[in-house]
């Protein structure tokens, strides 16, 4: 690959009340990109292999919802659309307000007829819904705001759970730290797993997630669907007991009810059926266990998880996450 061929200018764009960390996080992680690349091809301290631009909508400094003041390079009228490669749209609150605006609209839909991709942050999807280039994809935001989305545009298939999803060449993230996933997910696809992981280090962020990842683990999204009930402290016991045998017949004797109802009322509590929650329980503590012991064993990990053999703990990782368990460690300790 030849360096200096590849440089992507990215359209950032600003507007008020936009989420700093959806405008940090991404660019940051692509500034991390520029360095390991430099470094590696022994380029120039100049070079840049994606050079954001960051674009204003109406004015040429923007506050941002935390109250940080943004300077923008230039306005939407003082730009060509077909001059960049990638375009990104930041979440906020003031996102909707630019909706409205048919400049915005015309010159987003241009840029992306040109571009080689088209990202959005958090509830940035909602200006690429508006301008028409979601219809007929499947996309995703924040899980506080997909639903109203959905109900706005129907025509695009909204994703609450992913932390991002790319359907062609737009890729939507989910919101604040999974943007600078979904910019790892780019660093990846132009310059290889390892720059991905070394930016994703530096970043001080553990692991490249993928974006089929939740953005609720399974024993969160559990805690905060039960009330203080037999059914919570259900929920506790299983997660403080995930070595032990747990099947459903036990479950049930533990909170008292026969298993075809404590298996109804399980469901319709927590969202999952309990085999369902169980595994996922013991896959989130394998994962944690990965992560943070570099001396446990996968053995160690399957035992301490629940799992019958490390083979059965290697298919429910690859299927859940998409990685071997090993190749999942690996992550953690490139040198």
């Amino acid at each position: 690959m030849e360096s200096y061929q590849s440089q992507q200018t990215i359209a950032v764009i600003l507007y008020d009340y936009a989420l700093p960390l959806d405008i940090a996080g991404p660019t940051d992680a692509f500034s991390g990109a520029n360095q390991y690349w430099r470094t590696v091809n022994k380029l120039p301290s100049d070079y840049q292999y994606y050079r954001c631009h960051f674009i204003g909508v109406d004015n040429s400094v923007i506050k941002t919802k935390s109250g940080i003041k943004i300077t923008a390079d230039a306005l939407i009228s003082e730009t060509n659309p077909k001059d960049y490669d990638v375009l990104l749209v930041p979440g906020g609150d003031g996102i909707y307000k630019t909706l409205g605006n048919d400049q915005l609209i015309k010159w987003v839909q241009t840029t992306h007829k040109h571009n080689k991709r088209t990202l959005s942050v958090c509830s940035g999807a909602a200006l690429l819904a508006e301008a028409g280039i979601l219809d007929g994809k499947k996309a995703c935001s924040h899980w506080f705001v997909c639903k109203a989305l959905q109900q706005k545009y129907p025509r695009v298939t909204f994703d609450a759970a992913s932390l991002y999803i790319s359907d062609g060449k737009i890729t939507t993230s989910a919101g604040v730290t999974s943007g600078i996933d979904m910019a790892l997910a780019v660093i990846e696809a132009d310059m290889g797993r390892k720059a991905a992981l070394e930016v994703a280090r530096h970043l001080v962020v553990h692991v490249k997630r993928s974006g089929n990842q939740q953005q609720f683990s399974g024993p969160l999204k559990a805690q905060l669907s039960s009330k203080g009930t037999k059914m919570d402290a259900l929920v506790h016991w299983i997660l403080t007991h995930l070595s032990d045998p747990l099947s459903v017949d036990k479950l049930a004797d533990n909170i008292g009810m026969s298993a075809r109802s404590f298996t109804r009322h399980f469901t319709t509590s927590i969202g999952e059926t309990p085999a369902k929650f169980v595994e996922h329980a013991r896959l989130e503590n394998a994962r944690l266990l990965l992560e943070e012991d570099r001396a446990i064993s996968l053995q160690e990990a399957a035992v301490a998880s629940g799992f019958s053999s490390t083979e059965h703990l290697t298919r429910a990782f690859e299927r859940k996450f998409g990685i071997h368990p090993n190749h999942y460690r690996v992550s953690f300790n490139l040198s």
